[in-house]
């Protein structure tokens, strides 16, 4: 009942301070805030290490009663407090996990332009205070959130936080100043890695001006579209023949790990067709330091964050090698 709880709620719990890097210190002590407040407060893991960060006083609401915390659906509306900065770790569900489970968040969902409950919460804590940290899905670097120029930084953790999951976070760090994009820096744990203008250029877009049937039995081209905990076994273009995987038995129209396509490239073309959609790969993951691929459950054997590549960068790839490799010859 416990864990039917936690999930009904979207709950995960962080320990110990692995979270706060030195960056995050600082943007703490910067904001001149003397009350830690966290309005979705758990078991206040978060602002119970506030002498770690400078603040002595704290303020903590939730939504669940056994937490001793005074009651407040922090979703729908949180109260603001004088010179209070929020340090939380807020409920994470999308709409379609909520809706495969049962569950009736249409309060919250029904009034609403997000499908996940975090950015929700992203609203409500910037309506409410100036300056927010937020322990958050590390999906939300690629999304479309709205007040992403409110940001003043975006770190991302490899080390897991949590007690309960494994879910690749960032830590978002907004102090109410709107901005332009290379403002806005991105860390990986402790390092400065670039600006968030430089990260969003490296994006490709496709134009859909070639077809390329994913999943396709009849395909000749493999794609391992997820790293391995071995950090030798890598997301990679190539040929069906040279990846070990069981394609007839395994690949389905949902298939999103592995997956064979179905694209007609010239038969003298098709080796360096494929060597130059794994240079446009590696190109990506190293100027944009990973952060363009989505990030995936767990990391490697030397703790660096796996990755998937979805297809949608997948078919751009394909497009950019493809006329790249035309045009040459």
């Amino acid at each position: 009942m416990i864990e039917d709880k936690k999930v009904k709620l979207g709950q995960f719990f962080t320990t110990g301070d692995v979270w706060l890097k030195p960056q995050i210190i600082n943007f703490i002590y910067e904001s001149g805030c003397d009350i830690a407040y966290d309005p979705f407060a758990g078991a206040g893991h978060l602002i119970n290490i506030s002498e770690s960060y400078g603040i002595n006083k704290i303020v903590g609401l939730d939504i669940d009663e056994t937490h001793g915390w005074d009651i407040n659906d922090s979703l729908k509306n949180i109260p603001s407090i004088d010179n209070a900065i929020i340090i939380t770790n807020p409920p994470y569900l999308s709409k379609q996990s909520a809706t495969r489970k049962k569950m009736d968040l249409s309060e919250y969902f029904d009034h609403s332009i997000y499908d996940d409950l975090y950015l929700i919460a992203l609203d409500r804590m910037i309506q409410a205070q100036k300056y927010v940290v937020a322990i958050i899905p590390e999906s939300f670097i690629n999304s479309s959130y709205r007040k992403k120029n409110l940001l003043s930084s975006i770190t991302i953790l490899e080390e897991n936080p949590f007690e309960d999951t494994d879910a690749p976070v960032c830590v978002a760090c907004f102090d109410g100043v709107e901005k332009d994009f290379k403002e806005i820096k991105v860390y990986k744990n402790g390092i400065f890695e670039n600006d968030l203008e430089t990260i969003e250029s490296i994006r490709l877009v496709p134009n859909n001006h070639i077809k390329a049937t994913f999943n396709n039995l009849d395909g000749w081209l493999g794609i391992r579209a997820v790293d391995s905990t071995n950090d030798k076994t890598v997301i990679k273009f190539d040929f069906k023949e040279n990846i070990k995987y069981d394609w007839e038995n395994r690949i389905k129209v949902s298939s999103r790990h592995f997956t064979l396509v179905d694209i007609k490239v010239p038969e003298n073309l098709k080796k360096d067709f494929v060597d130059k959609c794994n240079e446009i790969l590696e190109t990506i993951r190293v100027e944009s330091s990973d952060t363009i691929l989505t990030p995936f459950m767990g990391n490697t054997k030397n703790g660096i964050r796996r990755r998937r590549l979805d297809f949608k960068l997948a078919r751009a790839i394909m497009e950019l090698a493809y006329d790249s490799i035309i045009e040459k010859n």
